[in-house]
């Protein structure tokens, strides 16, 4: 890992990154508050005369790229005379693929040390000369500098102390961050779904399938993200205790890992036996295909969760504090728990289990019966609600 990376990843520097732009955007709303000027609420007229949009997220993180792409789609289907370019990152380019954008413009983290990059992307995104850049999400410094910067002839932006140096304003307090992008569109006449979106092929979807197969050859339709970002990660002892409960009650899973996740690959797979695999760290499209093929995720909150929620993939959320219940999915078919155990976790997936969960249980009950002797932790009936009842911990 370069040590840049290291860096920007440590615990301690993402805090201190976070105390450093509380600091900057208080000066900054006391420069806005002084010259203040009236805006309007955001309505269906502001994008009157409109040919040309920018929809502004530069957010690093995958799952704040996923919810705000649902307005893409917004904007395609109830406005195509509009040409949309979107302006993320460079790290979240490749979950836009196959969306209707004309452009997609990466900022990337490198350009804080090559300055002449950053001068150079302002450049493109001025020569577009957008009637109109929206800002999509919250008032994240970022996005508000690069609003003003973009050249736009008119801007849109959220209510909050920095709503004087916009000329639209989307009112707008969600209790869901689901909520905010599909309210932001209402405000403009467009209908749009409170859910995230990604777009997939059946090719990579189909490519993506063998990867679910596990040692005795099951079909796992149970992933578990192993991943979370500070206070929202789980400790490794967890993951291994819940791989071995999964393995007590005899049901298939994939274990998921992301770039900062890999260390914890060995020991992981020490804790798995026959019915688990963990899958090593994969390319984020490849990523997207394994989650399209499953039935469940298990994952705290992180970008993997609101990935399945795009992909209609039912999500466990294991939540380990208060705030991130406005971020979990809301589907018919989601469910959290907050902090669980281990066994916690593993009955619920057992009690919740999919039809072809069951099956490939089942299936392989019937054929190891006459070949494998029981032990105190294994049941040879087939009786799904003897296995329901079981609680080893």
């Amino acid at each position: 890992m370069f040590p840049f990376t290291y860096l920007r990843r440590h615990t301690a520097m993402r805090r201190m990154g976070r105390g450093l732009e509380k600091a900057t955007k208080r000066w900054i709303y006391r420069a806005v508050a002084r010259g203040s000027r009236s805006s309007r609420p955001a309505t269906p007229e502001a994008l009157h005369g409109v040919r040309r949009v920018l929809l502004v997220r530069p957010n690093f993180r995958i799952g704040n790229a996923v919810i705000g792409a649902r307005l893409i789609q917004a904007f395609a289907e109830g406005r195509p005379e509009i040409d949309i370019d979107y302006l993320g990152t460079d790290t979240t380019r490749v979950l836009f693929e196959g969306m209707p954008l004309a452009r997609y413009h990466a900022l990337s983290r490198s350009m804080l040390v090559r300055p002449w990059k950053l001068a150079q992307f302002l450049v493109r995104l001025r020569r577009r000369k957008y009637d109109l850049a929206v800002q999509v999400g919250d008032n994240s410094l970022t996005s508000w500098l690069l609003m003003q910067f973009c050249g736009a002839r008119q801007r849109l932006g959220q209510r909050g102390r920095l709503e004087a140096s916009y000329d639209w304003v989307s009112d707008v307090s969600p209790s869901h961050v689901y909520e905010l992008t599909s309210s932001l569109a209402a405000s403009l006449g467009l209908a749009c779904s409170s859910r995230p979106w990604l777009m997939i092929s059946e090719q990579e979807r189909r490519a993506a399938a063998p990867r679910l197969i596990s040692p005795l050859g099951l079909r796992t339709s149970i992933g578990i993200f192993v991943g979370g970002h500070l206070d929202k990660r789980l400790p490794l002892e967890f993951w291994q205790d819940l791989l071995r409960e999964l393995e007590l009650r005899q049901t298939p899973y994939l274990v998921l890992l992301g770039p900062e996740e890999e260390a914890m690959r060995t020991p992981l797979e020490s804790a798995s036996g026959e019915f688990g695999r963990v899958l090593p760290q994969i390319p984020l499209r490849e990523f997207l295909g394994v989650l399209a093929n499953l039935e469940r995720l298990i994952t705290p909150d992180t970008g993997p969760m609101h990935m399945a929620a795009a992909l209609g993939t039912s999500v466990l959320a294991l939540l380990q504090v208060e705030g991130s219940r406005k971020f979990s999915p809301q589907g018919p078919s989601d469910s959290i728990l907050f902090q669980p155990t281990p066994a916690e976790v593993a009955n619920q997936v057992c009690a919740t289990a999919g039809p072809e969960a069951l099956q490939v249980l089942n299936d392989y009950r019937g054929a190891s019966s006459s070949t494998r002797s029981d032990t105190t932790h294994r049941t040879a009936d087939g009786d799904t609600l003897t296995m329901y009842s079981i609680d080893r911990r």
